[in-house]
């Protein structure tokens, strides 16, 4: 295992040249890339952006662990856009593979092509007067089947590229719990899915991160780090919330995983978001000091139980 980090806490925005240095300079390894928008898949990572980043990531002696973007609206019943967000992830997959990330992570898609604008996420549910998906008596296994057939296809088109396809879970989403990304691995069938394990998500939900990592062996190929209390959706650095990371490890140690163990801070102090300064670019140091104390916290649960880090 070795640690890495995302490009969008330090700078939401591209170009990511900045974030990248900022983190080999903070000593990770890993580095996760992501394309908002097909906008940004079509318009930053064009052939030469992508030999640049290429060129400064194995420069810096790093690699790149993951690629992510969420298709909103791929579960969509209206042909016309489930095809449109597919054509938008095959794209994702093509940067992926030419950056040469194993990986590509899209978030489950909400029931019925629904935006995350429509549901407010990290609003309490007590503060929601009735929670609703739609009209009642849409059909909802339509709706799964119409879900697990986009996946398979993504999977298809992955596997020719030679890249491998996460589902991130979410609340209220197709795929929220371990539980429900094991149906789906059942119900698609294809042997390049699998989880990008983010226990902030599935705590909440009442999964128990160290045991999710047993039920999910053979198929977790990615990590999010960050911690919460359980009653949020937010993303502390470990060791701030509740979740018992000493035990995280072990299993992932158990299990063999050997891959990047990747903190993702969202929600720390001088952490980006899509509306700080230009660009959602870097708005204090604060966050470099929260990647720091994260790092060195697991580094030490690590230590303690014998576990190595590159």
């Amino acid at each position: 295992m070795y640690f890495g980090a995302p490009v969008w806490p330090l700078q939401w925005d591209p170009p990511y040249d900045e974030p990248i240095k900022r983190l080999h300079a903070l000593g990770f390894k890993g580095v996760e890339m992501i394309g908002w928008s097909r906008k940004a898949l079509d318009e930053y990572y064009t052939p030469e952006t992508i030999e640049h980043l290429k060129e400064l990531i194995a420069g810096l002696g790093m690699v790149v662990t993951n690629f992510n973007h969420t298709p909103e609206g791929i579960a969509s019943m209206d042909p016309e856009v489930s095809i449109a967000k597919f054509s938008d992830f095959c794209r994702t997959i093509d940067v992926a593979a030419a950056l040469g990330s194993p990986n590509v992570t899209m978030v489950a898609a909400f029931p019925f092509g629904k935006s995350h604008w429509d549901f407010i996420e990290l609003r309490h549910l007590a503060e929601m007067q009735v929670w609703s998906y739609g009209e009642i008596g849409q059909d909802w296994e339509a709706n799964y089947e119409q879900f697990v057939d986009v996946v398979r296809r993504c999977c298809a088109y992955a596997r020719e590229k030679g890249v491998r396809v996460l589902i991130e879970a979410h609340p209220y989403r197709w795929v929220n719990s371990t539980q429900s990304m094991l149906r789906l691995i059942e119900h698609v069938g294809a042997d390049n899915l699998g989880m990008n394990f983010d226990p902030s998500h599935l705590f909440p939900q009442g999964d128990m991160p160290e045991w999710a990592v047993h039920m999910l062996k053979g198929r977790l190929w990615h990590t999010h780090f960050s911690d919460n209390d359980a009653l949020t959706n937010v993303h502390w650095r470990p060791g701030q919330g509740k979740i018992n990371w000493k035990a995280v490890m072990k299993a992932l140690d158990d299990i063999g995983y050997e891959g990047a163990i990747n903190f993702e801070l969202e929600d720390v102090p001088g952490a980006a978001t899509p509306t700080s300064a230009v660009h959602g670019a870097k708005i204090s140091n604060e966050i470099e000091h929260e990647m720091a104390m994260a790092k060195a916290y697991i580094a030490g649960l690590c230590a303690e139980q014998g576990i190595a880090i590159e």
